[in-house]
């Protein structure tokens, strides 16, 4: 039996409490919300963005991309909730995100209002290599819309650890090649995209894909992006969290600015989106963060079908998931789920 000297009990009176977000970023949906999340991602799907494009889809209206929901609540704060400390009564403040686990219920229209509730549903003392001793928080969100019904549910991990003991073990991050003697960051310093300065980014009008025509074993077509920019995050920050914070200045434990691990959720379901097509439905995202990704490099995300199946009249396919960075490192894994629109099945607006 492993011996801690981290105190949890404070934390620990937090556990199964379901409380509402303090104060979410957004309450209503609006038009200019969702565009601005799809810029962010980015994914120019124009599903996300084209009224009329998306009117003649099974939606009939615009809809929000997978994930937006971080622009309206996000289990950051439960992780930071006070009560762990160490031996000397210093708080570990530290959190990194370390798994999620989406489930989608219902499409996010504009002129809903977004209520997020979270609750702490368990908290496990942990002994890792490079954190040390730290705690394993699983983190419970609940989304519901202005009539109370569900629209989304987050099950996700972080962990929380002494930043400043980790750095001294050599931090994380450490499939990367070391930083140049005197380079500070990988980041490249990009001009603000003003609007109206810039051309309107291209919209995207995905083919639709059916059920008929996927086979287990298919590959998913890739999703690619980069080289990551600090730009990149800030833009994606403020989109979520109101503020085009980029973390250039890093933490102590991390040797550049990096991608929040939320952040790939919006990847997976890019990719998801644009391979199943306007009339596809993502019903689940389940990933795992296993290296972080740091500015200056790019990523592709990929999938291969594993099943396929039809449930209470529901064409879905299952995929295995994952995000490497261009060094050939795995960054991220997971499966995931989608509906598809069936030639045989009518498909039926969610």
């Amino acid at each position: 039996m492993q011996n801690f000297t981290l105190d949890v009990s404070e934390f620990l009176t937090h556990v199964g409490k379901d409380v509402p977000q303090p104060e979410q970023y957004n309450y209503g949906v609006t038009r200019d919300g969702i565009r601005h999340f799809a810029y962010a991602v980015p994914d120019t799907n124009a599903l996300y963005l084209d009224d009329a494009y998306a009117a003649d889809t099974r939606w009939r209206g615009i809809i929000a991309p997978p994930g937006y929901l971080y622009a309206h609540g996000s289990p950051a704060w439960l992780g930071k909730f006070p009560g762990i400390k160490d031996a000397n009564g210093k708080e570990l403040s530290n959190a990194d995100n370390a798994t999620e686990e989406w489930e989608f219920f219902r499409p996010v229209r504009v002129g809903d209002t977004i209520l997020s509730h979270g609750k702490i549903e368990d908290a496990t003392l942990k002994r890792s290599r490079k954190l040390g001793e730290c705690v394993l928080v699983k983190e419970g969100m609940r989304f519901t819309n202005q009539k109370g019904e569900i629209v989304a549910k987050l099950s996700s991990y972080s962990f929380r650890f002494d930043g400043a003991a980790t750095a001294e073990r050599g931090g994380v991050g450490q499939s990367y090649p070391p930083l140049e003697d005197g380079q500070f960051t990988r980041n490249v310093s990009t001009p603000p995209l003003l609007p109206g300065t810039q051309p309107t980014p291209q919209r995207r009008y995905d083919a639709p894909r059916f059920f008929e025509d996927v086979n287990e074993g298919d590959d998913i077509t890739p999703w690619e992006y980069g080289p990551l920019m600090a730009f990149d995050i800030g833009r994606y920050n403020a989109a979520t969290i109101g503020t085009g914070y980029d973390r250039i200045g890093r933490m102590g434990h991390i040797p550049d600015a990096f991608a929040p691990g939320v952040l790939r959720i919006q990847w997976f379901g890019a990719m998801l989106s644009r391979w199943g097509g306007p009339g596809s439905w993502v019903t689940r995202i389940s990933q795992r963060n296993e290296e972080w990704v740091l500015v200056g490099y790019s990523i592709t995300c990929g999938g291969r079908v594993t099943r396929k199946k039809v449930v209470d009249g529901r064409c879905l396919v299952e995929a295995d998931i994952w995000c490497r960075s261009e060094l050939g490192f795995q960054t991220n894994s997971g499966v995931a789920e989608i509906e598809l629109e069936s030639r045989e099945r009518p498909t039926r607006a969610r």
